[in-house]
């Protein structure tokens, strides 16, 4: 009989009782995943349950790509490598007389290597049919636990064990070690309202931290219409140099992306905020969302590349949070003011803002002419659909305009002795390019809502119905307010006469090009040319100051801040790319009649 039973043991048999199923035995323990340097270790995980990973001694010494350390050599067996390892890291070794791989003496070695883990939710529990969001918590997040001691790190372990919770569906740590490392993922039990499971990434690396989450905003606003808003980040090349920026656009696909969603009591990244995973997997779903992303040198005027998004597809008057994020590269994607972005990539801050009301204004960009107007201007409804027509109106004429005004500076002698010159300060490019920047200004004045309740807003066209036939002040016809509104040209019509005869807005408000722009072309262009600036009223009621905690006033490459929840002008200005931006009293002919 024992012979028999041995027998059956060798075989692998196991008997079958039907009164002792294998779950009222015990399961059996799920596997340790081994984790390689930069590899996922990817898995789902059921409510109370744990996960378990490792990060063995041989991986400390592999280097991003596969290549071993210098210290190592590069033709070793996985035995011999791991020889060298244990030799190595033994207490008292000392690298004095070795070189690194720069060539520099080494000194005597720490035992042990930094290694960074890190890991990111990438689907979250959801809630049951019937619940809502202010019924219940937010989602449980889950933890990791980390050990070099403890084989089995989890919730019930005591000694030698950090814990490290998730927030927002992301976690990291480093340590230096010198032999393997345990890693657990544990899931927490469901709370009210709440049900099914998990899934996440970890991973462990020699490199540096692969996921990477910052609490910082990399992008600015800069304005907002109906059903688009227009975003830029700050310069991501150094210099202008054609050959850096080159370097952007050979990246295909450009590496920035923007995900976009409704601020409505809970969202698919509720939970998941700092996650790169679940921002790819949860937000790439068919929604009427579009974000068009791409590199431009245009913005400001100042030839740096910048990542440019336009999203389009959003409701009037409602608020959307968005999360920039940039792909990393295995090699690791270098970015000024940010660093090297690792190979899980970065997420940043979500932001938050709402759209304009109605359709009295609208984005504009990247026109032919002028190049530096980026900001929503004028509309209505009719243009809403047609963004190429909106820009013709407004571009076509300021060419046309600049080809008379450069006929006319032609007539002046410009390039002569320097005693000779009209200004030892300034010369005719100066003019060209100051009188380039207000002609698109004046003719493309920057729109707010008529509801914008900011004082330093001038009201224009209030004489016009809105598109539901009602007035601005209704049956206002008392003298005082005849006197003061509906009697003066600011606000009884648009600084360019072309708005309320063809794009017929209706009632809106204008952010006033910056006064000290207006002096500035007086001083940059030759008196013969007859450039002035108006005296007071007219200067208030046609010119804003800028503040430098407010955008009070309009330049090109003006912005404006996240997270303030606001579609009018009272943003806060985050960044000046350049100070262009104004609008003057000219008695020059070649300059048309545009009213102030």
């Amino acid at each position: 009989m024992l012979e028999e039973e041995e027998g059956l043991e060798e075989t692998g048999y196991a008997p079958d009782f039907a009164y002792f199923d294998r779950s009222l035995i015990g399961r059996q323990t799920e596997p340790v995943i081994k984790l390689t340097n930069n590899g996922k270790g990817v898995a789902d995980i059921a409510p109370g349950a744990l996960k378990s990973f490792v990060f063995e001694k041989s991986q400390l010494k592999i280097r991003r790509g596969g290549d071993l350390d210098p210290h190592v050599g590069d033709n070793l067996s996985e035995r011999n490598l791991e020889e060298v390892l244990e030799d190595e890291d033994e207490e008292g070794v000392d690298d004095e007389g070795r070189e690194d791989v720069d060539g520099k003496p080494l000194k005597k070695r720490q035992s042990g290597q930094t290694v960074w883990i890190s890991a990111n939710t990438c689907k979250t529990a959801s809630l049951k049919e019937g619940f809502i969001w202010t019924d219940t918590s937010p989602p449980p997040q889950l933890s990791l636990y980390i050990s070099t001691r403890n084989q089995n790190p989890g919730p019930n372990s005591t000694n030698g064990v950090t814990q490290i919770e998730f927030e927002g569906g992301y976690a990291n740590f480093s340590l230096n070690a010198s032999s393997n490392i345990y890693i657990g993922v544990g899931a927490p039990e469901l709370t009210k309202g709440w049900q099914g499971s998990w899934d996440f990434e970890v991973v462990a690396s020699v490199d540096g931290q692969y996921h990477s989450y910052s609490n910082n905003t990399f992008l600015f606003m800069v304005d907002t219409d109906s059903d688009s808003a227009l975003f830029i980040t700050p310069n991501i090349t150094s210099t202008n140099q054609s050959t850096e920026v080159d370097k952007w656009s050979n990246i295909d696909p450009f590496p920035f992306t923007m995900y976009t969603q409704k601020n409505d009591s809970w969202g698919p990244m509720t939970g998941m905020e700092r996650s790169f995973c679940a921002l790819q997997q949860v937000m790439d779903q068919n929604t009427n969302i579009t974000v068009a992303n791409k590199l431009t040198t245009r913005f400001a005027g100042n030839a740096f590349a910048k990542g440019q998004f336009h999203i389009k597809g959003l409701e009037a008057g409602t608020a959307y949070s968005a999360f920039l994020v940039v792909n990393g590269t295995a090699e690791g994607l270098d970015v000024p003011h940010v660093g090297v972005v690792p190979a899980g990539g970065i997420v940043w801050r979500q932001f938050s803002w709402i759209t304009k009301p109605d359709d009295s204004c609208q984005v504009i960009f990247d026109l032919p002419f002028c190049t530096d107007v980026a900001y929503a201007v004028p509309s209505s409804a009719k243009y809403k659909n047609d963004l190429a027509g909106l820009i013709s109106l407004y571009d076509d004429p300021a060419r046309a305009y600049w080809t008379n005004f450069t006929n006319s500076l032609d007539q002046v002698a410009c390039n002569t002795t320097g005693d000779a010159q009209y200004s030892l300060a300034r010369n005719c490019d100066d003019c060209r390019h100051d009188y380039k920047t207000w002609l698109c200004s004046v003719l493309m004045p920057r729109c707010e809502s008529f509801n914008a309740t900011d004082d330093f807003l001038q009201e224009r066209n209030i004489g016009a119905p809105f598109p539901n036939g009602t007035f601005a002040y209704g049956g206002n016809m008392t003298r005082e307010f005849n006197m003061t509104r509906r009697d003066r040209l600011a606000y009884n019509q648009s600084r360019n006469p072309m708005i309320d005869t063809l794009i017929q807005p209706g009632p809106y408000k204008e952010l006033l090009p910056c006064d000290y722009l207006c002096f500035d072309i007086v001083r940059s262009c030759p008196a013969q040319l007859g450039f002035s600036c108006p005296n007071e009223p007219a200067m208030r009621l046609t010119y804003g100051r800028k503040d430098d905690d407010r955008l009070t006033c309009s330049f090109p490459g003006a912005v404006r801040s996240l997270n303030l929840m606001q579609g009018g002008a009272s943003s806060v200005v985050v960044g000046r790319l350049v100070d262009v931006l104004s609008a003057l009293v000219v008695a020059l002919a070649v300059a048309a009649s545009l009213s102030i």
